[in-house]
């Protein structure tokens, strides 16, 4: 026996159906406080979502979507969210043994107040990764991207007004659903999409972030998962987030834990007593939900780099990295502004970062990005109790919305986002959820 999408008697809100002629979206509803939501699920009473399945046998096929007809059992396989709660059995697969990926994606509303969807195709790459390394059979790129595009035409009204951070939250899920008791591939998968409008991730943050270096538990570990968008790289940083937060921060920076260990072996083994510290050559990685950035006085826009396989390669992140390549020459005068150097030149790079850099005022400004958060700065980062001292206060980012770089990336990003800045590396990042699904779709 195996777990199985809703039954026909369950409540389902009706369904546009197939189409291929643009239609508008419904405005924002009446009644619900858009400015004021928070980092949650919201409104779920407003939701619906989409629930496929799929066996081991029988994978994702055109009879689930098939872009040529524009047809296929997604466009019956949408369910209240409130009414129809996702059957699952005690012996389902993914509660069992973690089998379980997601995505996180953002619809938000451009100034002419049309519903505009931020790098999806990035999404699929991610998620198709993420399945692989997961024993699941991972959809179709049409599949995938019309998933988000249907879901987001049933969710319309929700997708909140013009306006800073607001977005309607979307995440495809996909996870083994079938039961068993012994350790191997699930024989059954549920692929979702559902949504939620939110605010930002740290919308209650009065100024910079304040961020706990995590010297004693690792995120992840070369030659794991911590490049895969799965559940289990956020429950190991669940804990140490509480703690963190006991402590009066914000949120982890973790490290190449490994390297911090093999700096502190190697001091003992040489009985050295210099002033260095062994946290001087610990590897930084990224934070809990996260990805981290910091800005040099020698120009040098630098985040931790993707070749260990430890973390996650965010979008936000990629983002980043081609705006600053694009509009280097633009952020000329931010970084003159951070660093007091008027002959400095902007370059950006992925690369080892260690604890040590950050000392001694090298860093002028840090921030974090993500697809919640976008881009957050950071004022001070330091270890707690019973850890080495460590404190390093960057001379940007106490108040919001950070320093000059921090602030002029972000206002690229949001008019990047909205339309109103363009270069060749942000051709085809913005995707209109109600124009034909070849468009939508294309690679």
């Amino acid at each position: 026996m195996t777990s199985e999408a809703p039954s026909s008697s369950s409540t389902k809100r009706s369904s546009i159906g197939p189409t291929t002629t643009r239609r508008s979206s419904l405005p924002p509803k009446d009644g619900i406080d858009f400015d004021n939501l928070p980092w949650n699920l919201n409104h779920p009473e407003e939701h619906t979502y989409v629930h496929l399945t799929t066996t081991t046998a029988d994978g994702w096929t055109k009879e689930h979507y098939d872009l040529e007809t524009d047809q296929g059992t997604l466009f019956d396989s949408v369910y209240n969210y409130d009414e129809s709660p996702l059957p699952l059995s005690p012996a389902c697969a993914s509660l069992n043994y973690g089998t379980t990926i997601w995505e996180g994606l953002k619809c938000y509303r451009n100034k002419n107040g049309d519903p505009v969807v931020f790098r999806p195709d990035r999404n699929f790459y991610r998620f198709q990764y993420g399945a692989e390394q997961m024993s699941l059979p991972p959809p179709s790129r049409e599949l995938f991207l019309r998933g988000i595009q249907h879901t987001l035409q049933q969710n319309s009204h929700i997708i909140p007004p013009h306006g800073e951070g607001m977005k309607l939250y979307i995440r495809p899920m996909l996870l083994g659903s079938g039961q068993q008791l012994g350790l191997y591939p699930s024989s059954q998968f549920s692929l979702l999409f559902y949504v939620s409008p939110t605010g930002n991730y740290f919308k209650n943050a009065t100024g910079g972030l304040n961020i706990h270096l995590e010297t004693k538990r690792c995120r992840a570990a070369r030659g794991g998962l911590g490049n895969v968008k799965c559940s289990g790289n956020y429950a190991v940083a669940l804990k140490p987030l509480m703690d963190a937060k006991k402590q009066g921060f914000h949120d982890n920076l973790f490290l190449e834990l490994e390297t911090y260990h093999q700096a502190k072996d190697k001091a003992g083994e040489e009985n050295d007593s210099s002033s260095s510290s062994a946290l001087d050559s610990a590897i930084l990685q990224e934070m809990s939900a996260a990805n981290v950035f910091f800005v040099f006085k020698n120009g040098e826009i630098v985040t931790p780099s993707l070749d260990r396989g430890t973390i996650l390669p965010g979008i936000t992140r990629d983002s980043v990295i081609t705006i600053v390549n694009d509009f280097a020459d633009e952020l000329t005068d931010a970084m003159i502004q951070s660093t007091g150097d008027a002959t400095v030149k902007v370059t950006v790079s992925s690369r080892d970062v260690t604890c040590g850099e950050l000392k001694y005022g090298n860093a002028t400004e840090a921030f974090c990005t993500g697809t919640a958060a976008e881009l957050v700065p950071i004022a001070r980062l330091a270890t707690g109790t019973d850890e080495e001292p460590f404190e390093v206060n960057f001379t940007h980012g106490k108040a919001l919305p950070g320093g000059p770089v921090t602030v002029t990336i972000l206002k690229m990003l949001r008019e990047i986002m909205v339309g109103d800045r363009t270069s060749k590396g942000t051709e085809g990042w913005l995707r209109d959820p109600f124009s034909s699904p070849e468009e939508f779709c294309k690679e």
